[in-house]
């Protein structure tokens, strides 16, 4: 893969009743629901919790990364190579310029029943998950860092009962433990889940003790799962660990604005971006679970949006 520079301004131009977004099923820390707001120029939806529990303290933030971290092929590490039970139809490069995002290639990603494995200091099957994907190298959680994919669902693409799918998270290195439904927990910082049609963006605010985490999901609705069939969508977002504050972009328009720190009252070690498909809680299905296929390209890195959403800079270079 390639990564290319190039600054332009950001332009938001749509009107507010083009968008969608809609916070649900979520509340903030204290139990009360996130206040909804409308930003200045009036072209997205700002949210805000009530009280100010989850301040967050660090020595080390700075004010804006300098070093651009590129994602290249060499950066990614297939997690697949290393776990039992993963077979080739995981994961495939396929050539087509008139199906993929942008450029030749893009990415294909199939999980079947029983496709989990171990690694060094987790298992999959013994924690009631199953998953493929690929992995960023980390980066302290420090300065503004954005990340931009683009995903298509295939139109077989089914969720499990009661149970989401991830496409698309960020993690955590040396951040806080716990325990989940029974199962052992190493909570991330945000996810995409699809689950009951719906393609969301959790927000995972994490409090409690260092080494029995609580975890409260603060859920926003982005489209359709039925939407997603067929069609790419790009998805934007930075996390400003400087001024406490997360920003997501869909298609280019901006959606909303969440001001709190993104790793809730413990600072990791590390951060890092995963995408693929990661199902969790899986015996909560009935039988088997169900084949899924999803498709990425255009995934980078960055300080800002304009580094990594080709909507919003024309200029990017397809990845490839």
């Amino acid at each position: 893969m390639k990564y290319n520079i190039h600054m332009k301004k950001i332009c938001l131009v749509i009107a507010l009743a083009l968008f969608s977004i809609q916070a649900y099923a979520g509340s903030c820390p204290d139990g009360s629901d996130p206040v909804r707001s409308i930003s200045a120029d009036g072209t997205y939806f700002v949210y805000n919790c009530g009280n100010n529990n989850n301040e967050q303290k660090s020595s080390s933030t700075t004010s804006l990364i300098t070093e651009i971290n590129p994602v290249n092929h060499s950066g990614w590490e297939q997690l697949s190579n290393t776990m039992t039970g993963i077979s080739s139809h995981n994961f495939q490069y396929l050539n087509d310029s008139t199906k993929s995002r942008r450029g030749n290639q893009y990415q294909r990603f199939e999980l079947r029943d029983g496709d989990c494995g171990s690694f060094s200091d987790w298992d999959d099957c013994a924690n009631d998950r199953q998953r493929v994907e690929f992995t960023a190298s980390p980066l302290p959680p420090v300065g503004k860092q954005c990340m931009a994919f683009s995903i298509m669902l295939d139109d077989s693409f089914v969720t499990m009962d009661s149970s989401p799918t991830a496409l698309g998270q960020i993690q955590q290195k040396g951040g806080p433990t716990g325990f989940m439904e029974g199962f052992k927990s190493q909570p991330g910082v945000l996810m995409f889940h699809a689950q009951e049609g719906y393609y969301d963006f959790d927000w995972l605010y994490l409090h409690g003790s260092r080494t029995d985490i609580k975890q409260t999901d603060l859920k926003f609705r982005l489209l359709s799962l039925d939407d997603m069939k067929g069609k790419w969508t790009d998805i934007s977002f930075c996390l400003d660990f400087a001024k406490n504050n997360m920003s997501l972009w869909v298609d280019g328009k901006r959606k909303f604005d969440i001001n709190q720190p993104p790793t809730g009252l413990h600072m990791p070690e590390s951060i890092f971006f995963k995408y693929g498909i990661y199902q969790s809680f899986v015996s909560k299905h009935s039988g088997s679970t169900p084949t899924q296929i999803v498709y990425y390209d255009e995934i980078r890195r960055g300080s800002s949006v304009e580094e990594v959403d080709f909507n919003i800079n024309p200029n990017l270079k397809a990845i490839d």
